[in-house]
């Protein structure tokens, strides 16, 4: 087992108020709280809305933003955000070669994966934080590819800018 599952920086955040019945309850809603410990990392929380917005948006063929998915090759070549880069933060130094130029030429980076209760996109975005990329071009797409797939949007199998397109007006 080479996977670490508890990347360095990785708390999260315990927000409870006591109620008149002397239990705890959480003050902040799941997404509340990823976004609040994203912040504490310094990165921005991208919604399904604002990550399709920015995967429409002219600049992401001029490699001004750049998707950057955060799961393992398998689930990368089984399908992906058209365009996006594979990057797997559990083995980063097979992708970085590829990752790391266009991270660095990039304005917006969107870092997903999964969603829901998966943080490697967040995991992700640390190690491109601690290699040198700005915090302030880094965001996460929180809903990931689950919200992603979910919603009918565009799908590009196998590698990254196979042609390979599934879904809706991609």
């Amino acid at each position: 087992m080479t996977r670490n599952y508890f990347p360095a920086g990785m708390t999260q955040p315990v927000i409870a108020v006591t109620n008149a019945s002397g239990t705890n309850v959480p003050v902040l809603s799941p997404a509340e709280l990823l976004a609040a410990r994203l912040r504490e990392q310094g990165f921005k929380l991208v919604n399904g809305i604002q990550a399709e917005q920015l995967y429409r948006d002219p600049r992401l063929a001029q490699g001004v933003i750049l998707f950057v998915d955060a799961r393992d090759e398998e689930h990368y070549r089984a399908g992906h955000i058209p365009g996006a880069c594979e990057f797997d933060p559990y083995h980063p130094e097979k992708c970085f070669p590829a990752v790391l130029p266009l991270c660095q030429a990039a304005e917006e980076i969107v870092v997903y994966c999964s969603g829901g209760d998966c943080d490697d996109s967040e995991a992700a975005a640390l190690t491109l934080r601690d290699v040198g990329i700005s915090t302030n071009k880094l965001s996460v797409y929180g809903g990931g590819f689950a919200e992603w797939s979910t919603n009918h949007l565009p799908v590009e199998i196998g590698e990254r800018n196979s042609g390979k397109i599934r879904g809706a007006n991609p």
